[in-house]
């Protein structure tokens, strides 16, 4: 049967982040190199529901993703392509390089020259050189706007009439299309792929209530009912036996009672774990964070951004670190494991807003952290309304500090974490993938035992570098 949509994703790491990351891909890729197949091995969640969409709709869709680091995956991309698939919808979620999109869409005209060109995802919308010459671009989630586009192409009608549609060469869609509601979002059919995975993500709720000044995702909030989600969540045990899964809405914690809801349904099925994004202040709702254990939570992803109050209030955080102490304390109260991912650079940044939050996060009891350096990706993020802050390429300047000087500040807060033997590792939140299919039990200590090992590697001599490389091996 021909192929009317392929949807494309190959995920990649920002080279903004490059200095940081290089702290864990160092060990990794010292010779001999691990093999990182396991990195990337869960499909991605926007791409299963654009493709449950269009086959929802009366296409043929078929979703491949890492197919430049996968010989299986590129070998069926290039079958599909042979077989001259109507249009190729190209996921710019995980892909940041306008020489990646550009990649993949030169092999899908040598392959396939009639083939239409999509393209989508936040990194698209916010950046026009991630749009190759010639593609349409989908503004927004494409569950609609997709099958819509390829409906218009086939009929021969104008493509600037449907909804939520860059043409090409153009800045914005014709006619902007509003979201739908959160309820109307397909169930994934992870039947899709050769092999349903034994983890997945899952959207319980799009954009955030709160407006933090460094965020790109700060749309208007919008959730799903708890009954919708673990219907979801059922399903997806009972028809592919997938039991572990990690929550992607940025605050599962927001709305205390819907949370509480979810957290009793997963409770009474007893056979679930997981892991989410949540705000320490959340974690203060009585009852909560145990709730939470109960019911199956393993990890806790917590935004702290910052160890200065300063940089928090001008942040808009809403959240001080007396607040992120406790709500930190009453995660591993409940026995949750902590992460705590920090924001370094941000407008107002100094040395010794740095110095603070090195010592906030050596002692304010977090399992693993992260510093991630502050970027622009959306023109629409609150910092840049604030004024002060000189953008240029992927760099910027302010008032106190430049990218630039942040990088090499962000790199030594790393650096002393691995040389202080009571801080906690740096961890960093996608390599947790790793853990998923070790026994509740056992993740914890598996994600201490992984990340304790970077910590060895950049801290000790060649014996602690080699016994270091031994212990990542076990997971890779």
């Amino acid at each position: 049967m021909k192929t009317d949509l392929l949807l494309l994703s190959q995920e990649e790491t920002h080279p903004f982040y490059s200095p940081v990351n290089s702290y864990f891909l160092e060990p990794l890729l010292a010779p001999p190199a691990l093999p990182l197949g396991k990195f990337s091995a869960a499909p991605p969640l926007g791409l299963t529901l654009l493709a449950t969409a269009a086959n929802a709709a009366g296409l043929r869709a078929v979703p491949l993703y890492n197919f430049f680091s996968s010989e299986k995956e590129k070998a069926r991309l290039v079958a599909e392509l042979e077989n001259k698939p109507f249009a190729a919808g190209i996921s710019t979620t995980h892909t940041f390089r306008p020489e990646t999109a550009r990649e993949i869409t030169d092999l899908v005209k040598k392959l396939s020259p009639g083939t239409h060109l999509v393209v989508g995802g936040p990194g698209a919308e916010w950046r026009p050189a991630l749009r190759p010459p010639g593609c349409y671009t989908v503004a927004g989630p494409g569950e609609e706007t997709l099958p819509e586009l390829l409906a218009a192409l086939k009929a021969g009608t104008d493509p600037g009439l449907v909804p939520g549609v860059i043409l090409p060469g153009a800045d914005a869609p014709g006619r902007p299309r509003a979201a739908a509601p959160m309820e109307a979002q397909p169930r994934p059919d992870w039947g899709l792929y050769p092999a349903p995975p034994s983890g997945v993500a899952v959207q319980g709720s799009r954009g955030c209530r709160r407006r933090c000044g460094f965020c790109s995702y700060s749309a208007p909030y919008a959730a799903r009912s708890a009954a919708s989600v673990l219907a979801e969540l059922r399903a997806n045990r009972d028809r592919w036996g997938i039991r572990r899964f990690r929550f992607t809405d940025s605050d599962l914690t927001c709305d205390p009672a819907r949370a509480l809801e979810l957290c009793r349904g997963l409770a009474a099925d007893g056979d679930f774990s997981w892991t989410c994004f949540a705000r320490a202040d959340g974690l203060l709702t009585p009852g909560l964070a145990e709730a939470m254990r109960r019911a199956g939570c393993l990890w806790v992803f917590i935004g702290a951004e910052s160890g200065s109050d300063e940089i928090l209030r001008r942040m808009d955080k809403g959240c001080t670190t007396a607040e992120l102490r406790e709500g930190v304390a009453a995660a591993r109260a409940a026995g949750l494991g902590v992460h705590g991912n920090f924001v370094t650079g941000y407008p107002g940044e100094t040395r010794a807003t740095l110095a603070e939050t090195l010592a906030f996060a050596k002692t304010s009891g977090f399992d693993t952290v992260y510093f991630s350096p502050f970027q622009v990706r959306s023109p629409g993020i609150p910092a840049l309304a604030q004024g002060g802050l000189e953008l240029s390429g992927e760099g910027w300047r302010h008032a106190t500090m430049s990218s630039e000087e942040m990088l090499k500040y962000t790199q030594a807060l790393l650096r002393e974490f691995s040389a202080d033997p009571a801080a906690p590792p740096p961890g960093s939140e996608a390599l947790f993938l790793l853990f998923s299919e070790l026994s509740p039990g056992a993740f914890r200590s598996g994600a201490l035992d992984f990340f304790g090992a970077f910590k060895r590697w950049h801290a000790g001599g060649p014996g602690d570098k080699a016994a270091a490389r031994r212990t990542m091996e076990k997971y890779l």
